[in-house]
């Protein structure tokens, strides 16, 4: 597969852009930036130097993806969403430390969603457009609000959602099979396998707002 860049876009000498990627109008394509294999990156995108997107994500139109915003394998970035990397923006600041966003592998961002940095959102999350997190965001939930609470669970294609405390096993299940490509289910299986170690780093966030 090839590249395709739309001729209105920038991409800069020393971007990294890997077979399928499609890059559409008036985007930026910052020197240092990774979009790996088949990302794709909506009209009005722009992409810092040092952001890695991961394979097969989507990012829709008129999203900045700043440095220190790191994104997993087939992810899906809606309309608009806005992501922050500095909790102090102050003008005229002599020094400034870069606060990472990490967004794990199947998670989905509603449009027009603020991601307030140094917030986690969990492998197969859901943020419903509109919100704001300003939290952890745990593996298979769904977060919605301002700011955004987690409510309810969802399994890993977003067509089921399960109440609070669903096992693992719950969360892929036969609309998942049916509605997922064969890749992106084994991620998916992947991160329950992995489930405990997983959701130990939300533990706090979990009790919190159940």
């Amino acid at each position: 597969m090839t590249v395709e860049i739309h001729p209105s876009s920038i991409v800069d000498e020393g971007a990294v852009l890997e077979s399928g990627v499609k890059v559409w109008h008036f985007c930026h394509i910052r020197a240092g930036a990774i979009l790996r294999e088949d990302v794709s990156i909506g009209k009005g995108g722009y992409v810092d130097s040092g952001v890695e997107i991961g394979k097969g994500s989507r990012v829709q139109n008129g999203v900045s993806l700043y440095r220190g915003v790191q994104v997993g394998e087939w992810c899906f970035i809606g309309p608009h969403a806005v992501f922050t990397n500095d909790l102090v923006p102050r003008v005229g600041m002599t020094s400034w430390k870069i606060v990472e966003t990490v967004l794990e592998p199947g998670m989905s961002i509603g449009a027009g969603s603020t991601i307030v940095c140094g917030s986690r959102i969990g492998a197969f999350a859901i943020i419903g457009a509109g919100s704001v997190v300003t939290q952890p965001v745990p593996p298979f939930h769904l977060a919605v609000g301002a700011p955004a609470r987690v409510s309810k669970m969802v399994c890993a294609c977003g067509s089921t959602y399960l109440p609070m405390g669903s096992p693992p096993k719950e969360l892929v299940r036969a609309c998942c099979e049916k509605n997922l490509s064969a890749e992106i289910l084994e991620t998916a299986k992947a991160t329950l396998d992995s489930w405990m170690d997983e959701i130990k780093n939300f533990e706090k966030f979990v009790k919190k707002d159940s």
